[in-house]
């Protein structure tokens, strides 16, 4: 357990502060916002494309083995990150430090559940839940005390000597697992489709609304996705060790749980990057007071996480996972009716139902698809609870970037031809935006429920 919190610490303190220090970057370099922004997306694209392959290579090689290599090369990748003169250095050597993230993500809950009997599996994953909303809080508050008493370069090599540490905790307390069949070959013809595949698709879909949904080269991309992705499937059903065995879907509990687990995570990312625009420019709050309110929800995923897995050992997934789906749709249903005159404390009751619901859902729906698949297959498994969870937040994020430019301009046309004052426009529009973002946030969860009640009685203990 401190193995893997060490792990997930140092992951999720990255994803959490290396927003807060683009805008910085951007000065720095002497860039474009579009540029800069692949410092965060080289992330999101490579955890996306190479976790499953590291949860196989993690079942075929040993999970101590890529587990001490992903913070191997993670402390290589912060050096060069923190030694980069110009932004296309530092998104290359980003996407070093991502591979090495992307194999201590795939392979930690791999890890928990494999040491943990499967009556405390959920309590286990619990405490990786909550360690992980620990550092998404703490994130952007380090971040923003280097930027403003040592420097950006400094969020990087400062936590050079924290993974060190952890490199030696996973060697000297990891144990080595049997050794595996020598016969198995790891599978490079699926593993390279299936990077090429949601490259290019999660291409498409961070990038379309920049670059044009009808332009040549998103139609180009997607199309060439879109083979890649059939190529992939092809190949898994040919070999005879693949990297992803596509038989497990067979099993309802794990594609049930699979799909649900996408769509809250297409809901969750719609709301947090609607809420920030309908706070600052919809209610003209200033950045302090709305990042204040925005912590809600992962402030209330970060208690519950342990509750909520160690009732799932006890209960099972299927309860718990609707309440906490139920209580995300009723959260999306109050929170899409907010409006210019919603009262802060409104706003904070919204969110804080969201906030419980995501508390209950997300460890109970992980120990479900982990617990769902054979031993041998735990590290295929858990790399597939962190591409899904990547896949939905770029889904997420491109639905409802697109959803809210496109409401935003609609809403300001309309209210323009009704003789609105132009000062009033912006606020109104802006909040017409976040209304109808709100709402596909809203069917995506309810799809995500609607889904997730077919999953059946099944005990996370059970498996």
């Amino acid at each position: 357990m401190a193995v893997i919190i060490m792990g997930t610490l140092m992951s999720t303190i990255d994803m959490g502060g290396s927003r807060v220090i683009l805008p910085h970057m951007e000065q720095f370099f002497q860039t474009s916002p579009d540029v800069v922004v692949w410092v965060s997306l080289i992330w999101v694209l490579v955890g996306s494309s190479l976790m499953l392959s590291m949860g196989r290579a993690a079942d075929m090689f040993g999970r101590k083995r890529l587990y001490s290599m992903g913070f191997a090369v993670f402390i290589v990748g912060l050096a060069l990150c923190a030694s980069a003169q110009n932004v296309i250095q530092l998104v290359i050597y980003r996407f070093i430090q991502s591979f090495g993230a992307a194999m201590t993500i795939a392979i930690g809950p791999a890890v928990l559940t494999a040491a943990f009997p499967a009556n405390e599996r959920g309590k286990a994953l619990g405490i990786m839940g909550a360690v992980g909303g620990l550092g998404l809080l703490s994130g952007p508050a380090l971040a923003g005390l280097c930027l403003d008493y040592i420097g950006w370069r400094s969020f990087f090599y400062l936590r050079i000597p924290f993974v060190a540490i952890g490199l030696v905790m996973v060697l000297l307390l990891l144990k080595k697992e049997p050794s595996r069949d020598s016969k198995e070959r790891f599978d490079i013809p699926g593993a390279a489709t299936f990077f090429l595949a949601l490259v290019c698709l999660l291409f498409v879909l961070t990038q379309g609304q920049r670059w044009g949904w009808s332009s040549l080269w998103i139609i180009g991309l997607s199309c060439l996705g879109i083979l890649f992705l059939v190529s992939f499937i092809i190949a898994e059903k040919k070999v005879t060790h693949p990297v992803l065995d596509l038989s497990i879907f067979r099993i309802r509990l794990f594609s049930i749980a699979v799909v649900s687990h996408i769509f809250l995570y297409i809901a969750n990312t719609a709301v947090n990057f609607s809420v920030p625009f309908y706070l600052i420019d919809g209610l003209g709050y200033n950045a302090s007071k709305a990042g204040l309110l925005l912590v809600t929800i992962p402030a209330l995923t970060l208690l519950l996480s342990p509750l909520s897995g160690k009732l799932s050992d006890k209960l099972g997934t299927l309860a718990l996972c609707a309440v906490g789906l139920i209580l995300n749709v009723l959260g999306l249903f109050l929170l899409r009716s907010a409006g210019i005159d919603t009262s802060t404390g409104s706003i904070v009751f919204y969110l804080i139902i969201m906030g419980i619901g995501m508390g209950l859902f997300v460890t109970p729906n992980t120990s479900a698809i982990i617990g769902a698949v054979p031993a041998r297959r735990l590290g295929s498994a858990s790399a597939m609870v962190g591409t899904l969870r990547h896949i939905g937040m770029s889904m997420g994020l491109a639905i409802s970037g697109s959803v809210f430019a496109v409401s935003r301009s609609s809403h300001a046309a309309d209210l323009a031809d009704e003789g609105v004052v132009q000062g009033v426009i912006g606020n109104l529009s802006t909040v017409g935006g976040f209304q109808d973002t709100i709402l596909v946030a809203l069917i995506a969860a309810v799809i995500g429920l609607l889904v997730s009640i077919f999953r059946g009685k099944v005990k996370a203990t059970s498996a």
